[in-house]
C-alpha cells in the first residue's frame, strides 16, 4: 500500500488551493479596478459639478455687484448654499475682501485653490473663479465642496464590492471543496485499486458513477485488471506446470543416475563374481599345466606362460572396468579412501599436473547416493581438467560440517567466458549432469571462470536429502563410520 501523502502534497488540497487562490488574485483585481474606475468617476463627477456652479454663479455675482444689490446676491447665494456637497461660498470685491460669506465651513484665511478633488488632503475641494463685466474684474468667487459624501459614497461602494468578492469566494471554496471531495475521492479509489494490483490483488473493482473521464477511466482499469487476473493466472498455471515437468524431468534423472549406479554395481559384481573366477580357473589350470609337464616341457611352459600372461591382461582390463563401473573401496571402505584413491591415480596419469586435496569432517553419516555423486563429480572434474584446463595445479577442498556438505574443486587453467558459458546452448554435457545431481539432492551448484584465471566449482549439499538409500549401506561403512568421524585428511602430489 502507498504511504499516505501529506496535506500539502494531496491533489484535494493542491486542487482546493490553487482554484482559491486564482479567484481571490482574480477578484481582487476586479475589486481594485471596480475602487478605482468608482473614485475616478465622483471625483470627475464633483469637479465638472463645481466648474459648472462657479461658472454660473460669477456670471450671475457680476450683475449684481454691477448693480451694488448686494442683498439680493445673497438671498441668490443662500438658495445654492443648501446643496448637500457645497461647504461653503464666498464673494470677494476687487480688493479680495469677503463681502458675502457663507456656509458652515467658511475659510478665515484664503484656502489654496485646488486642480482636482483627488488631490484634496483637508477633505474640501478649493476652487476660485474670477468676477468679469464687460471685461472689467468685479472681484472672485470662492466655494469649497466637501468630499465627505463622496468618500461616503467610495466606501459604500468598496465594501459592498469586497462582500461580493467575499461571498463569492467563500461560494467558490464550497463548490470547489464539493466537486474537489467527489473527484479525489474517485481517483482516490483508483489508486487504492492500484496498490491493490500492485500487492497481488487482483479482485479490485472501481464503481463507475458517471460517464466522465474518471468513470471512463475507472472502466479502463476494471478491464485491465481483469486481463491482467486472468493472464497471471495463466501464467501462474502455466509456471506450475514447467516446474511439474522440471521436477518430473529431475526425477527422472535422479532415478536414470541410481538406475545406472545399480547397473554398474550389478556389472561389476558380476564381472568380479563370474569373468574374475573363470579368469583364475584358467591361471590355476595354467599353472597346473606348467608344474606338470612332462614331455616337451619347454612347448607346455611356453603356452603356460602365454595363458597366464593373458589371463593377467584380461584381469587388468577387467579389473579397470569394475573400478570404471563401481569401485569396490568405495563400498568397502567408503568415499574418503576411495577419493584419495582415485585423486592417486589421476596423479599417476597426469604427472605434469600438481593435484592438493583436504577432506574434513564426518563422510560416514552421508547417505550413499550422496557419496556416489561426489565421487562422480570429482571424477568427471578431474577428466575435464585433464582434458581441455591445461593447467598445472588442481585444489579440492571436501568439507563436511553439522548441515551441509561443501565441495570445492579449482584450478588454475586457461579458464573461459562465463557469460557465453552460462548459455545452456554452450554449456558442456559434464557440467548440465554435475547440476542436475546436486539439485537431484536439494544442493546448490555454481561455478566461476573468466579467461586466463582457471576454473572454479562450489557445491553444497544438505546431509538430510531424505534418500532411502542409507538403510541399505554395506557393512563397510560402519568401518568408514569409525575411521573418518571429525578428522582431517590431506594430501598433495607433484611432478
Amino acid at each position: 500500500m502507498p504511504e499516505p501523502s501529506s496535506l500539502f502534497h494531496s491533489l484535494r488540497f493542491q486542487l482546493i488551493a490553487s482554484v482559491v487562490t486564482i479567484e481571490i488574485i482574480m477578484l481582487s483585481l476586479l475589486v481594485w479596478n471596480n475602487i478605482a474606475i468608482i473614485h475616478s468617476t465622483h471625483t470627475d463627477r464633483l469637479r465638472d459639478t463645481a466648474n459648472s456652479m462657479i461658472q454660473q454663479i460669477a456670471n450671475t455675482s457680476g450683475n449684481y455687484m454691477v448693480a451694488v444689490d448686494y442683498a439680493t446676491l445673497k438671498d441668490y447665494l443662500s438658495n445654492i448654499i443648501s446643496y448637500k456637497e457645497l461647504a461653503y461660498i464666498v464673494i470677494t470685491d476687487r480688493d479680495d475682501n469677503s463681502v458675502i460669506a457663507l456656509g458652515t465651513k467658511t475659510p478665515d484665511l484664503r484656502p489654496q485653490i485646488d486642480t482636482h478633488p483627488a488631490q484634496v488632503n483637508d477633505g474640501v475641494f478649493d476652487i476660485s473663479q474670477q468676477i468679469q463685466v464687460a471685461g472689467q474684474p468685479m472681484g472672485r468667487v470662492l466655494m469649497g465642496f466637501s468630499l465627505a459624501l463622496m468618500d461616503d459614497a467610495i466606501s459604500k461602494s468598496r465594501n459592498r464590492g469586497v462582500s461580493i468578492a467575499f461571498a463569492e469566494i467563500v461560494l467558490t471554496i464550497i463548490v470547489t471543496i464539493i466537486i474537489g471531495l467527489g473527484l479525489t475521492r474517485r481517483l482516490g479509489q483508483l489508486s487504492i485499486a492500484a496498490a491493490g494490483v500492485e500487492a497481488g490483488d487482483y479482485s479490485v473493482y472501481v464503481p463507475t458513477e458517471t460517464n466522465d473521464e474518471v468513470g471512463k477511466t475507472a472502466t479502463a482499469f476494471n478491464k485491465m485488471v481483469s486481463e491482467v487476473s486472468r493472464r497471471t493466472q495463466q501464467l501462474l498455471q502455466e509456471e506450475k506446470r514447467t516446474q511439474q515437468l522440471l521436477s518430473e524431468n529431475r526425477l527422472l534423472i535422479h532415478k536414470s543416475h541410481e538406475v545406472q549406479e545399480e547397473e554398474r554395481k550389478y556389472l561389476a559384481r558380476e564381472l568380479h563374481d563370474e569373468l574374475g573366477q573363470c579368469l583364475t580357473a584358467i591361471q590355476a589350470d595354467a599353472e597346473s599345466i606348467k608344474d606338470s609337464a612332462p614331455k616337451d616341457k619347454t612347448r607346455i611352459i611356453a603356452s603356460a606362460d602365454a595363458i597366464l600372461n593373458v589371463s593377467a591382461h584380461i584381469y587388468d582390463v577387467v579389473h579397470s572396468m569394475m573400478r570404471r563401473l563401481r569401485p569396490s573401496v568405495l563400498d568397502n571402505l567408503g568415499l574418503e579412501e576411495a577419493l584419495k584413491e582415485e585423486i592417486d591415480g589421476w596423479c599417476k596419469r597426469n604427472s605434469a599436473l600438481a593435484c592438493c586435496y583436504k577432506i574434513k569432517g564426518d563422510l560416514a553419516s552421508l547417505q550413499e547416493h550422496t557419496r556416489i555423486t561426489i565421487f562422480r563429480i570429482v571424477q568427471e572434474c578431474l577428466t575435464n581438467i585433464a582434458k581441455h584446463a591445461a593447467a598445472t595445479r588442481v585444489n579440492i577442498n571436501l568439507d563436511s560440517d553439522t548441515d551441509k556438505l561443501h565441495l570445492t574443486i579449482s584450478d588454475n587453467g586457461k579458464g573461459m567466458n562465463k557469460n557465453l558459458y552460462d548459455n545452456h546452448c554452450n554449456m558442456g554435457l559434464g557440467l548440465i549432469g554435475m547440476r542436475e545431481r546436486i539439485q537431484a539432492l536439494n544442493g546448490h551448484f555454481s561455478y566461476d571462470t573468466s579467461p586466463g584465471n582457471g576454473f572454479r566449482i562450489l557445491i553444497q549439499i544438505p546431509k538430510n536429502t531424505g534418500d532411502k538409500t542409507k538403510a541399505n549401506m554395506p557393512a563397510a561403512s560402519a568401518h568408514e563410520h569409525s575411521t573418518t568421524m571429525d578428522r582431517k585428511s590431506t594430501g598433495c602430489s607433484h611432478d
